[in-house]
């Protein structure tokens, strides 16, 4: 895969048809128990980011990468099969977005079935669509961020329950009660940690920290006491989309992740592995994983683009927005478009977005522990680490359309508002249906509020390290740069 291309959007990497939103309430509960997620992802002025060339990483079978997203054994642990199968007689988890085969037969999407390092089936979860794939007006298009989540509940009667339920059923020492005491003993110790003050924003970083701060950096072995004690406040943040990565030199939101990116995503695993020697087993399956995430490609904006607008509109872009997000070409005219993307940090003082996510990743021991673990000790392009600053990358802006809420922390409901400050809403409120999205403006359906009433679907942005303050490039724009730059963003 070349710097110039035209991106690629088979079936297969925009999304599959799927029946109903990403919300169904027969497993909702047990997505949010198992709390098992992917690091977050991010997109990507005037720090540069100095980072390994992306040319540099192995990429072999992007076929193999899927599927090891969708089967493989990454999450480490999970339900023993035999236990889930009895619970979900008794409930109805909803039609499926896509058809699962093999161990997965039958089990959602951003759910795995796999054979445990003991020869137990289990089923695990969250897998990395749990986060990184979305309903989208009925058809599910994997690499979008998930901003539909609700993370807003704390389960612990409901693991209680569960947890006796598989006390029960399991013999003390068996393989089976061994896999599911290694399950209950990352969930239980997320409990009460990663709950978010309301929805659509993600806790990734908080699962990770949280559960690395139980393990030995060096042989990832689970241990008796806490390494370290995660931040007392935590930001949740926005789920960036996964077709980002074949432009990128680190990763997260604050550019933190440099080095070898298959290890950097693998941080999944730390919840529910073994040990190192589990996590270097895994390891050898992600160049395939990457190779997939490095082919992904946005969906293409479903309405008419008026073509003389986006003109005018690519224009704008190129003399306001390209030193930062790169440049785009043509895709109306244009069947194989050139772009560039500069991966530029930004400090947080001069894009003046809210700073607290990236003050809290730096203020966290995460990155000391991770710079002094497994996932760290590889040699040459194996090698990787973090580097937290006080910036955000600037992202690309492939599929921007469909990418709302924006800013790192999902403050602002439509690319609209984003474009003009004055009407970004202190308070706002949307369906969190699937299909409730403008296509106009470019983002959620949503009514603004004058004061917060504390429900779940309400967002506040004075909530600390929820502000919607920054980025306000747009107001130096006439209503009609605004609108010609709206309609060429619809076309990247």
């Amino acid at each position: 895969m070349g710097m110039l291309g035209q991106p690629q959007r088979s079936d297969e990497t925009r999304g599959r048809r799927g029946v109903g939103d990403n919300r169904s309430a027969g497993r909702a509960w047990l997505l949010a128990m198992l709390a098992l997620c992917c690091g977050g992802l991010a997109a990507g002025a005037s720090m540069p980011n100095n980072q390994p060339s992306v040319a540099g990483r192995q990429a072999t079978d992007a076929e193999r990468g899927l599927d090891y997203i969708l089967n493989g054994d990454y999450i480490g642990s999970g339900i023993p099969r035999s236990l889930w199968d009895n619970i979900m007689r008794l409930r109805d988890a909803g039609p499926l977005a896509i058809e699962r085969f093999g161990s997965s037969a039958g089990l959602p999407h951003d759910l795995n079935g796999f054979t445990s390092p003991e020869g137990v089936e289990v089923v695990a979860g969250a897998n990395c669509l749990a986060c990184h794939a979305q309903m989208f007006d009925g058809e599910l298009v994997i690499g979008l961020g998930n901003s539909l989540n609700d993370w807003t509940t704390s389960n612990a009667g409901i693991l209680k329950a569960f947890e006796s339920l598989g006390r029960f059923q399991f013999a003390q020492g068996s393989p089976e009660r061994i896999v599911f005491d290694r399950f209950l003993r990352g969930t239980k110790a997320l409990e009460g940690h990663i709950q978010t003050p309301f929805r659509g924003v993600n806790p990734a970083f908080r699962l990770e920290e949280v559960a690395a701060s139980w393990r030995n950096p060096a042989d990832l072995e689970w241990m008796e006491a806490q390494g370290f004690e995660p931040v007392e406040t935590f930001v949740a943040s926005d789920t960036p989309p996964l077709w980002h990565v074949h432009k990128k030199q680190s990763l997260y939101y604050n550019g933190m992740g440099r080095g070898d990116f298959r290890r950097l995503v693998q941080q999944i695993m730390v919840v529910g592995i073994d040990d190192a020697t589990h996590a270097a087993a895994i390891n050898e399956n992600m160049d395939d994983v990457v190779a997939y995430l490095e082919s992904l490609r946005p969906p293409p904006y479903p309405g008419e683009i008026d073509p003389q607008l986006a003109e005018l509109g690519m224009e704008v872009f190129e003399t306001n927005c390209a030193s930062c997000h790169g440049t785009y070409g043509a895709s109306w005219r244009d069947d194989d478009p050139a772009w560039t993307y500069p991966n530029r940090l930004v400090p947080a003082e001069e894009v003046g977005t809210d700073p607290l996510y990236a003050e809290m990743l730096r203020q966290s021991e995460l990155w000391k522990w991770y710079n002094d673990s497994w996932f760290a000790a590889g040699q040459g392009e194996d090698a990787s680490y973090a580097q937290p600053k006080l910036a955000y990358v600037a992202p690309p802006l492939d599929g921007v359309w469909i990418t709302a809420p924006y800013l790192h922390n999902g403050s602002v409901p439509t690319l609209a508002a984003l474009l003009d400050s004055s009407r970004r809403p202190t308070y706002w409120s949307r369906s969190f249906r699937s299909d409730d999205y403008d296509l106009d403006q470019l983002g959620w359906q949503y009514r603004s509020q004058d004061a917060p009433d504390g429900a779940p679907k309400t967002y506040n942005t004075t909530v600390p390290g929820y502000g919607n303050g920054g980025h306000t490039y747009g107001d130096d724009l006439t209503e009609g740069q605004r609108a010609a730059l709206l309609e060429y963003l619809k076309s990247l």
